[in-house]
């Protein structure tokens, strides 16, 4: 059964120790151990290209990458289906909650499975508020 939606921010916390505040992420990370995550197809996207950035501003090595992908690839995370029309509603989604359309993509996401919401994102978590979605 998957119990939560996963956002890129909150995952590459688990891998940049030089982040603030990463105690959430982590616990967040150390419960996959008993349950699954489920993220949209974007998240795989924005993880690599999280960790791409913080290699180029040598935060990480290219070595920690592949790591770090291998790692992530062990963990109980799925990818949501998603059709053409849920990708082109979250225009509006963003709209309602001024967000991007990515961050869009999570919370919309966690609205149509009534699942809590993991994220570092100040503006997502507003808005999941806004939604009623749970902070995971």
């Amino acid at each position: 059964m998957i119990d939560v939606v996963l956002d890129a921010s909150l995952t590459l916390q688990w891998f940049l120790e030089d982040e603030r505040d990463r105690e959430y992420s982590l616990r967040i990370l150390r419960s996959l151990s008993e349950r699954r995550a489920i993220v949209p197809i974007l998240w795989f996207y924005e993880v690599g290209n999280g960790l791409l950035m913080a290699y180029r501003r040598k935060r990480i090595s290219f070595k920690q990458i592949d790591e770090f992908l291998m790692r992530l690839g062990r963990l109980p995370i799925d990818a949501a289906e998603q059709s053409p029309s849920d990708v082109l509603g979250l225009p509006a989604i963003a709209r309602n909650h001024d967000l991007t359309n990515y961050d869009a993509a999570y919370l919309a996401l966690a609205q149509q499975l009534k699942l809590p919401l993991g994220t570092t994102d100040s503006a997502l978590r507003k808005a999941a508020a806004s939604a009623r979605i749970t902070i995971a």
